[in-house]
């Protein structure tokens, strides 16, 4: 019997899947499929094919050395399909489909966000917050088609398109001496009892960079996972802090003081995969940013 080397789009999606969660199970809840159903898709492109595409362990599915060359491969290709279902729906006025984006704050694409609706109304738009480390590792996996975080370097394989300035304030409790100062030195924060985010904060990078250069010995008290906590923590004169301007929202026991430091301006940046260049909603995106 003569076997069909057809590569399904159906089998590389469940490769992708399992390139990405390395676990069967997850993979095939991903998919509204059975597990027996997608551990025949991946074997049938192996068998076809005569090789190995994952290394079976138990929920750490990892890829050979093909499956690795050819994930960019099939990743392109779900895009592209992507992109001719945009078209193709956008042809008959209907502009139907869905894209993902990434962005450190909602104040940052609020406006874009909205701007896109009005052009597309029909577009259905997934966003996910997170930090600009986190940020960047899903668009490097291709989780997300466009994100929104700081990216001062270029990026092989990637646009990066200025977006957002803003500046990091410190935050302190209106009863504390700094509050009556309208700009303080980062030599200000020596001897305080700080308040940061967690690790892959911006915000906290920054502060601890600027101390590091100044040869200032931050006092760590609290690590806090959310801007609300933060805001919260100091609010109850648990410490001082930073935050980004543009996301601090008032409060009657806190004070903002400017901080005297170069390093606080702050570029946010629209990134982008080449690969995702030439698609429609994409270029809408890069239109919408640029006005």
């Amino acid at each position: 019997m003569r076997i069909s080397r057809k590569v399904t789009l159906s089998q590389i999606e469940a490769f992708c899947i399992l390139a990405k969660t390395r676990s069967f199970k997850k993979s095939a809840e991903s998919l509204s499929i059975t597990q027996p159903s997608l551990i025949n898709k991946i074997s049938s492109l192996e068998e076809v094919y005569n090789t190995k595409l994952f290394v079976r362990s138990r929920e750490n599915n990892r890829l050979t050395p093909l499956g690795e060359s050819l994930l960019p491969l099939f990743k392109a290709a779900l895009n592209q399909v992507k992109d001719a279902e945009f078209m193709l729906m956008a042809s008959d006025k209907m502009q139907y489909g869905e894209v993902h984006l990434a962005a450190v704050s909602p104040y940052l694409i609020s406006e874009v966000l909205k701007c896109l609706h009005r052009k597309c109304p029909n577009i259905k738009v997934k966003v996910t917050y997170s930090s600009s480390e986190v940020i960047k590792a899903m668009l490097l996996r291709g989780d997300v088609d466009a994100g929104f975080f700081v990216q001062n370097d270029k990026l092989l394989g990637y646009q990066v398109i200025p977006h957002f300035k803003y500046r990091i304030q410190a935050i302190v409790p209106k009863d504390h001496p700094l509050s009556v100062e309208k700009k303080i030195d980062i030599s200000a924060f020596a001897g305080q009892k700080i308040i940061v985010r967690e690790s892959g904060s911006l915000t906290r990078q920054q502060l601890e960079k600027a101390a590091n250069e100044n040869n200032i010995k931050l006092d760590i008290a609290y690590e806090l996972g959310s801007r609300e906590a933060v805001r919260d923590a100091v609010g109850h004169s648990m410490g001082i802090s930073v935050v980004a301007n543009h996301e601090h929202v008032e409060h009657k026991n806190i004070h903002t003081v400017a901080i005297n430091e170069a390093s606080f301006e702050i570029q946010s940046h629209l990134v982008i995969s080449n690969e995702r260049l030439s698609s429609p909603f994409i270029k809408l995106l890069m239109e919408v940013v640029s006005l």
